[in-house]
């Protein structure tokens, strides 16, 4: 490489609870994102970006280590990162990279300690107010001044403030970590009153109540609101949801506003995505403690040089693939201990349809006296297919996400086997003809054996990888097979 050539800065946007259907560019009508869809349109989507475990420090670890949440030791909140690994910012300042943290920490330490030369308003270690009262309204002191407002625009003018001060002979890495639009979903006037719960649909999977225990009913972010969840509730939740994404929006339009007047933007890489995702009244569920896409899966978009423009994938992304991504993008090396991720270079430009085949998520719970780690939940996600193992229920649930992307049609359901059993054989399933005014018969998309063929091969690769990552889900938790008797 030519070492004259000065390397890209890199401004890496990291967002706290946004589902990966937020942007209007990428297929949601119903909210108000232009400048994340400017990114969209002149960078390089990723439609399938996943983390290993749905809770904010676990997958801030996976994007600060690239290695899962197995290895990196942190499946759960207030677990130190394993400290033999290198870190994201260590990489890019050993590099030669100014680099520069603003807003949310939510692992163990500072980031002033994690690589970053400097940090500014670091939440929560650095916010005066408290957050259970206060919410996003936040205050820091800063060399005896202090200084009150809203997350995002006090992050946002942190940022800008940094950037204008970087210095001028070495490019820059900035992570700027939002808090929003984690709850409470407090934005400010004109956000908060920006979508009428009128005509604000459902989504297509809301349910008044998820349908079985999946081990964490009753963790904090279920309790947010009353059960059942009422449509007139979960419309006027998701209202204030998309507020907060819209006043994050107008405030990352600011930021790249400036750095098109400063001349910056041209030489800086742009990365886009979040945490994980939340419910929202999916599955009759408001949290991220679930198998289900919309807790695992986030938005990420690149944008900037070396990123194609107008690209889109729907391969499968992990966390653990932006640390190798972003060492390809800006010319640095990737430090060994970054393991388990692979660059997605290789898909911007063509060279490579996918970097992996399937992935592994889960989540675990303190539990009993001793607050001990409760593993209850497990799933293994391909392109179409989706198999998800309750430890408590002992149940598995199965999903073709190909035909049916929003995760209702429950293909395990014990019901469904036994009408394939009544009408096997059969040219004709009265089942799908309910009388005689109804449509032409339709057989069902598949036989029995077909879905257990399915069944049996997405267990035998969740093993496979609980095995090859070192799960330590104990024995008797472990998942049978799908086709024995519950």
């Amino acid at each position: 490489m030519d070492t004259t050539v000065r390397k890209p800065n890199v401004l890496f946007i990291l967002t706290d609870d946004q589902r990966f259907d937020t942007i209007g560019a990428l297929g949601n009508p119903h909210i108000h994102t232009p400048n994340l869809d400017q990114l969209v349109r002149q960078g390089f989507a990723f439609e399938k970006e996943f983390c290993t475990t749905p809770i904010c420090t676990p997958a801030r670890a996976e994007i600060l280590t690239g290695c899962d949440s197995f290895r990196n030791r942190v499946p759960w909140f207030g677990l130190p990162i394993n400290p033999d690994l290198t870190l994201l910012p260590q990489a890019f300042q050993r590099a030669g990279f100014h680099t520069i943290h603003v807003g949310k920490w939510h692992n163990d330490g500072h980031p002033r300690d994690k690589g970053y030369e400097r940090t500014r308003r670091v939440f929560p270690s650095d916010n005066l107010n408290e957050y259970r009262q206060r919410g996003h309204w936040m205050r820091f002191n800063e060399e005896g001044t202090e200084t009150e407002g809203h997350s995002t625009e006090l992050f946002t003018e942190a940022a800008l403030e940094e950037l204008a001060a970087a210095p001028a002979d070495r490019p820059w890495f900035c992570c700027l970590a939002y808090t929003a639009p984690h709850d409470p979903h407090d934005s400010p006037p004109p956000f908060d009153t920006m979508y009428d719960p009128g005509t604000m649909p459902l989504f297509p999977n809301h349910m008044p109540e998820h349908p079985i225990d999946n081990g964490a009913m009753i963790i904090r972010d279920e309790l947010l609101e009353n059960w059942p969840r009422t449509h007139d509730v979960m419309r006027r939740y998701r209202c204030r949801y998309y507020g907060m994404i819209s006043h994050l929006d107008h405030h990352i339009g600011r930021l790249l506003g400036r750095l098109r007047a400063t001349g910056q933007l041209e030489n800086t890489l742009i990365v886009f995505t979040g945490d994980q995702g939340l419910a929202v009244g999916s599955h009759g569920l408001l949290g991220k403690e679930n198998m289900y896409d919309h807790s695992i899966a986030s938005p990420l978009i690149f944008c900037g040089p070396g990123v194609p423009a107008g690209g889109r994938s729907w391969a499968l992304s992990h966390h653990v693939d932006l640390f190798p991504t972003l060492c390809e993008l800006a010319g640095i090396e990737t430090p060994p201990s970054a393991q388990d991720g692979h660059s997605l270079a290789p898909i911007m430009h063509g060279e490579a349809e996918r970097v992996r085949d399937a992935i592994l998520c889960e989540f675990c719970i303190p539990r009993g006296k001793d607050a001990s780690l409760a593993h209850v939940q497990r799933a293994v996600r391909t392109e179409r297919w989706k198999l998800v193992w309750y430890a408590d229920p002992r149940r598995f649930q199965l999903f073709d996400l190909q035909r049916d992307a929003d995760e209702v049609v429950h293909l395990l359901a014990p019901w469904r086997r036994e009408l394939w059993r009544v009408h096997a054989g059969t040219n004709r399933n009265p089942a799908w003809k309910k009388g005689q005014w109804a449509g032409a018969d339709q057989s069902p998309p598949y036989t029995e054996a077909q879905i257990d063929a399915v069944a049996m091969d997405l267990w035998k690769r969740m093993l496979e990888l609980m095995d090859a990552q070192n799960d330590p889900l104990p024995a008797e938790r472990r998942p049978p097979s799908p086709l024995a008797p519950a």
